[in-house]
């Protein structure tokens, strides 16, 4: 390869069990990778790696559903360019599982949402420090796509703009790498934030993957309570591994709710990846952080214990035989009979 001739690297997304955020993670410490080597970084998710998101029908490279390429080219021009040997093989460059793995989850200088085994013993400084490193990543190399930009800018407009608004993310279902945040935490946080601020009117815009939290929000601030309409489960499941829904707006849910929150005035977060991406694409947003108060399980992942049975979401599910087609009505009625039951209880007199 001569002096001076272009190297590239080539970001490989390794971990096929990862969700929307982890991909985003992994994407901006193989960008860091790059840039210490100094080499031009190139996005390539395909179907093996990004399995819940890969939709042929929007193409073959997952990272380029959602975002533009992070440098002056992307994965296809470099193919072509390779094919018409206009490019030596030896100039674009990929890493290893091992490599890719130690980036995410050892490496001391790593971009991270969270800390793991290495717990910090300030922590408010760790989370600083890599937010500040992930806010300057985002910026310099993140571009949404125009189609999803749009979405965001159509529900700002006709839900949030010119409201005081409150973001909030909570996280259910299989979330179990730290510990999880209640309900009640947030309420606590977010009513003493408005006793202090004297705010009204506003508007609090939940990004949760749990269905069942959107309606103790919605008990708690009734018509004040924004959400996007995006798939939320029921269960443990996330949605993001919902087989029988769009893989493609699997990821565009998630990536909608970090810009909606992203945009709002104020954020309530904890230890969960998409609200700390929320500070990472709005750097003059501020939060209050329960990961703060949080602490990183460092149990085998098959010995950890879910969001969803940590908090007791107690979820009623229809018989194994009852038809598809009738579930979803059949939950929903549920749902709509534990709530009544709950405004019961508060007013019950005796």
């Amino acid at each position: 390869m001569p002096d001076g001739s272009p190297r590239y690297h080539l970001i490989q997304h390794i971990d096929g069990n990862a969700g929307f955020c982890a991909m985003l993670t992994y994407t901006l410490n193989g960008i860091r990778m790059a840039v210490r080597d100094g080499a031009i970084p190139v996005v390539y998710y395909g179907r093996e790696a990004t399995r819940f998101f890969y939709d042929p029908s929007h193409g073959e490279n997952v990272w380029e559903y959602y975002f533009e390429p992070v440098s002056s080219i992307g994965y296809e021009q470099l193919r072509t360019t390779l094919d018409r040997n206009e490019l030596s093989a030896d100039q674009v460059h990929s890493f290893t599982k091992r490599q890719i793995c130690n980036w995410h989850h050892s490496d001391l200088d790593r971009i991270a949402t969270f800390w793991a085994k290495d717990a910090p013993d300030d922590p408010t400084a760790w989370m600083e420090a890599k937010r500040a490193l992930g806010r300057e990543y985002v910026s310099e190399y993140i571009r949404v796509k125009p189609h999803i930009t749009a979405k965001v800018d159509a529900f700002w407009r006709d839900w949030i703009q010119l409201q005081f608004t409150i973001g909030v993310h909570i996280r259910g279902t299989d979330f179990a790498y730290a510990e999880p945040t209640s309900p009640q935490a947030y309420f606590d946080a977010i009513d003493q934030y408005l006793a202090n601020r004297g705010t009204d009117p506003y508007r609090i815009f939940l990004a949760t993957d749990q269905n069942q939290f959107v309606d103790l929000f919605r008990e708690r601030y009734g018509e004040r309570l924004i959400t996007y309409d995006c798939l939320r489960s029921n269960r443990r499941r996330p949605p993001f591994k919902f087989s029988s829904e769009s893989p493609f707006k699997r990821g565009e849910d998630v990536l909608i709710d970090v810009l909606l929150l992203s945009r709002c005035d104020f954020l309530f977060k904890a230890a969960a990846a998409v609200g700390e991406f929320a500070l990472w694409f709005n750097p003059s947003l501020r939060c209050y952080d329960f990961a703060l108060e949080s602490r990183f399980d460092p149990r085998h992942f098959r010995h950890l214990v879910s969001a969803y049975h940590k908090l007791d979401i107690v979820q009623w599910s229809p018989p194994w035989w009852c038809p598809r087609r009738w579930r979803r009505e059949l939950e929903d009625l549920w749902r709509s009979f534990r709530r009544r039951l709950r405004r019961f209880a508060r007013h019950d007199p005796t």
